[in-house]
C-alpha cells in the first residue's frame, strides 16, 4: 500500500478546522484533522509534508512520525509543523484501522472501560452562548448541564481580568469578580457540580498564586494553565501553593517536553491535545509517560468532529484516563452536519463506535458547499523515474492547478 494523494479541506463557516484526507493506491482514504491557524498548516502539509508522505506505506506510522520529527527538529518543531504532523498521524491511524477492519482503539490495545466520562468546556459557538452564560447566569448553565448528565464544567472568568495589567497584577476587586461564578454555583448546588478553572496562560506566578489561594474554599477539581507551561519551576511553585490540583498542559509538544513536567511532579493531571502534540501516536506515549508516574491523563479536545472521534478512541484505550473534554457548543450545533457517526454524549458519557478506523467520515454534502476550499497534492511517475508534484486548489468548481514542481 502506498500514499498517492493528499487533500486538505476547509470550510469558511468553521475557519479553525482543517481536515486532511490521505489517499492510497488501494482505494483506502484516511481522515485526519487539526486546528487552529489552518492556513500555514495547509501550506506546511502541501509544500513540505507531501514530499515525505507520497510514496510511503501509510501503515508504517512510527517510521513516518520519526521522519517528520527529524525533519522538523532541524529548525524548531513546535506549532505549525506539529499541528500538520498531528492531523496526518490521525489520518494514518484511520487508514490502518480500515485496512484491517478494526476500530482504532482496538489497535491501540483495546478498551480499558465500558464508557468514557466527559466534562464540558463552556465555549460559545454559533447558536450556543455558554461562554457568556458562565459569567452572567452560571447557576442556570450549571443546572442545564446537570440535567444533561454532565457534572463537571470548565470556565475561565479570570481571562478578561488580566487585560488591565497584562497579567502582572490582580487586585482584590478583580479577584472577587473572577471568583463570583464559582461562588454562585456552589451556593446554588453545593458540590453537585465539579468545577475546573482554565487560565490560558494569562498570569505571572505571583498573581496565579493569589488566584488559586482565593479559590481554595470552592473545592475546584483543577486549575489549568494560569501561567505559561514552559516554566516548569513556576508550575511547581503554583502547585505547592494551593490544595487545588494543577493540570498542564495542552500547550506542550511531544513527550520530550512532558518529560520535565512529570519528572518534577509539576502537575497533578497531564493534559495534551492530539491535534497539536503529534497525533494519536504521540498522545498515547504521553499518556503512558503520565501513567508511569501514576498521574491521570485528560486530553484537550476543542476542535471538530474528527478530532473528537480520535480523542474518544484514545480515551477508551488508556488505563489512566481522568476524563475527556467535550464542548457542547460544538457537538450540539454542527458536528453531525459535517461528519457521520460522530460519538455522541449521552448522560455524561460517550463511547467510540466499532466501525473500522476512526469510524467517522466527512459527509458527501459538504463537498457541494459554496464555502468549501480544497487543496490537493499528488505525485505521478513520469517515464518510470521522474516525479511531478501537482498542487491544486478549489473553492467550489471548477478545479484549477495553482502550482507544480518537479
Amino acid at each position: 500500500m502506498k500514499i498517492i494523494k493528499i487533500e486538505t479541506i476547509k470550510l469558511e463557516q468553521h475557519p479553525r478546522n482543517l481536515w486532511i484526507r490521505i489517499h492510497t493506491d488501494e482505494g483506502i482514504i484516511g481522515l485526519g484533522e487539526t486546528n487552529p491557524k489552518v492556513k500555514p498548516v495547509e501550506s506546511m502539509i502541501h509544500d513540505v509534508c507531501s514530499e515525505i508522505l507520497i510514496g510511503k506505506d501509510p501503515r508504517n506510522i512510527e517510521q513516518i512520525w520519526s521522519l517528520f520529527y527529524q525533519a522538523f527538529n532541524h529548525h524548531g518543531y513546535s506549532g505549525t509543523e506539529m499541528r500538520a504532523l498531528s492531523g496526518i498521524d490521525i489520518a494514518l491511524w484511520d487508514i490502518l484501522g480500515k485496512s484491517v477492519g478494526q476500530p482504532i482503539y482496538r489497535l491501540l490495545g483495546g478498551a480499558s472501560r465500558e464508557k468514557i466520562n466527559v466534562y464540558n468546556t463552556c465555549v460559545g459557538y454559533l447558536s450556543n452562548n455558554d461562554r457568556d452564560r458562565f459569567l452572567t447566569e452560571p447557576e442556570k448553565l450549571a443546572e442545564e448541564l446537570m440535567k444533561q448528565g454532565i457534572f463537571t464544567m470548565k470556565v475561565w472568568p479570570f481571562d478578561e481580568l488580566s487585560r488591565d495589567f497584562q497579567g502582572n497584577y490582580i487586585s482584590p476587586d478583580l479577584i472577587k469578580k473572577g471568583v463570583e461564578p464559582f461562588r454562585r454555583i456552589r451556593k446554588a448546588f453545593g458540590n453537585q457540580m465539579e468545577l475546573a478553572l482554565e487560565g490560558h496562560g494569562r498570569w505571572n506566578v505571583t498573581s496565579a498564586v493569589r488566584i488559586v489561594q482565593e479559590l481554595e474554599e470552592y473545592g475546584l477539581l483543577w486549575s489549568e494553565d494560569l501561567i505559561r507551561p514552559d516554566n516548569v519551576e513556576g508550575l511547581l511553585e503554583l502547585k505547592q501553593s494551593s490544595k487545588i490540583p494543577l493540570a498542564a498542559s495542552e500547550r506542550l509538544f511531544t513527550r520530550y517536553q512532558y518529560r520535565h513536567l512529570v519528572e518534577k511532579r509539576a502537575a497533578d493531571i497531564v493534559i495534551a491535545d492530539i491535534a497539536w502534540t503529534g497525533g494519536i501516536t504521540e498522545a498515547k506515549k504521553i499518556a503512558q509517560l503520565a501513567d508511569t508516574y501514576q498521574l491521570p491523563f485528560a486530553p484537550h479536545n476543542c476542535g471538530g468532529p474528527v478530532l473528537h472521534a480520535a480523542t474518544a478512541h484514545l480515551c477508551y484505550n488508556i488505563p489512566n484516563l481522568w476524563m475527556m473534554e467535550t464542548v457542547r457548543a460544538f457537538t450540539d450545533t454542527h458536528f453531525d452536519e459535517i461528519a457521520t457517526n460522530v460519538p455522541a454524549v449521552s448522560n455524561g458519557f460517550l463511547t467510540p463506535n466499532d466501525l473500522p478506523g476512526l469510524g467517522v467520515e466527512l459527509r458527501s454534502e459538504i463537498f457541494n458547499r459554496s464555502d468549501i476550499s480544497i487543496r490537493v497534492t499528488d505525485t505521478t511517475d513520469i517515464n518510470g523515474s521522474e516525479k511531478q508534484v501537482y498542487t491544486m486548489s478549489n473553492t467550489g468548481d471548477p478545479w484549477k492547478t495553482v502550482s507544480s514542481k518537479a
